[in-house]
């Protein structure tokens, strides 16, 4: 097992901050940067971690890293003891950026490495690394996915945090999302559809997917070069189009106005002449344009890229915010 470390050269100033009742002094023969201890439920309630969770590392011992193949999924990691590790797509990774705070912390509680980390052959040491958390504590990362452990999760095999939310999930080594495996045959993956469709109320015609769902373009989006705007509260309301199987383009849309835009959470968002493209959380079948109009900035798309008109004064638009 090969030890990762973190090295830290500390000023007078934080060194001095650092020398509080709670912090760990760090072994005079090693030049390891040593967080506040991991709080454990008795010491510290808002650290959000459940009645009976494990206690953190003793003194001087590493936080472990180590990968576990548990039935059910692709290899995964876990701690020493073999808790299993999840990340958080609404976490960042480029930059490394933790959004488990507050409420969150009942439920997820931060992997820390007061201590150090080891890793375990099959870990690249070079993709582990901290984060720095707003109460001061170092939390460890994987390809810059901050990493956490569920509060009902406590001993080897339970992965009962997998796919919460449709956010969390436990990581694999690289970083990724675990895997679920089965012996059944996995279904073919599909596409994404992007097609042509007349709609009652615009013209001209609109880009609708497989199903004929409407999809938009967002005004504060860039189209040169692609950027997206949409994020935190405006992903209750619109959601992006994505294509992890590819894309599948119907008569009447050039295949080269079609591509991708990488979006904060890594995933791949489609977008047409460069217009990040997305779903009205109000529109599911073919025909509803509730989105188109709102705020005057959200309209349908047409082939082309540009923004669908009304033909007259027909119900169709929305007013809502996000």
């Amino acid at each position: 097992m090969r030890t990762h470390r973190f090295l830290a050269a500390l000023g007078g100033a934080l060194a001095a901050a650092s020398l509080s009742a709670c912090a760990l002094s760090a072994p005079k023969a090693e030049p390891v940067f040593q967080a506040p201890a991991e709080p454990t439920p008795a010491a510290s309630p808002e650290s959000g971690a459940a009645a009976g969770a494990e206690a953190p590392p003793a003194t001087g011992t590493p936080q472990v890293l180590k990968i576990a193949q548990l039935d059910g999924f692709d290899p995964l990691l876990v701690n020493g003891k073999g808790r299993t590790i999840y990340r958080f797509d609404r976490d960042s990774n480029d930059p490394p950026t933790t959004t488990c705070v507050e409420e969150c912390l009942k439920t997820w509680q931060p992997v820390l490495a007061p201590n150090g980390v080891e890793v375990d052959a099959g870990i690249e040491e070079d993709l582990v690394g901290s984060v720095e958390r707003p109460d001061g504590n170092l939390q460890l990362t994987l390809n810059g996915w901050p990493m956490y452990y569920f509060h009902k999760d406590l001993s080897l095999g339970q992965t009962a945090g997998h796919g919460t939310g449709g956010a969390w999930f436990a990581i694999s080594p690289s970083g990724g999302r675990a895997e679920k495996i089965s012996d059944e045959p996995a279904p073919a993956k599909k596409p994404q559809v992007l097609r042509v469709a007349e709609v009652d109320g615009l013209a001209p015609a609109i880009v609708v997917n497989a199903k004929g769902r409407t999809i938009y373009r967002f005004e504060k989006d860039d189209n040169n070069p692609p950027r997206t705007a949409c994020v935190g509260d405006c992903l209750k309301t619109w959601q992006p189009v994505l294509a992890p199987n590819g894309v599948q383009v119907g008569d009447g849309i050039d295949e080269d106005l079609v591509g991708v835009v990488t979006r904060p959470d890594g995933s791949k968002q489609l977008t047409l002449k460069g217009w990040p493209l997305y779903y009205f959380h109000k529109d599911l079948s073919l025909g509803q344009i509730a989105g188109h109009g709102v705020k005057d900035q959200w309209f349908a798309i047409t082939a082309g890229g540009g923004k669908a008109k009304k033909e007259s004064t027909s119900s169709g638009g929305s007013n809502s915010s996000y």
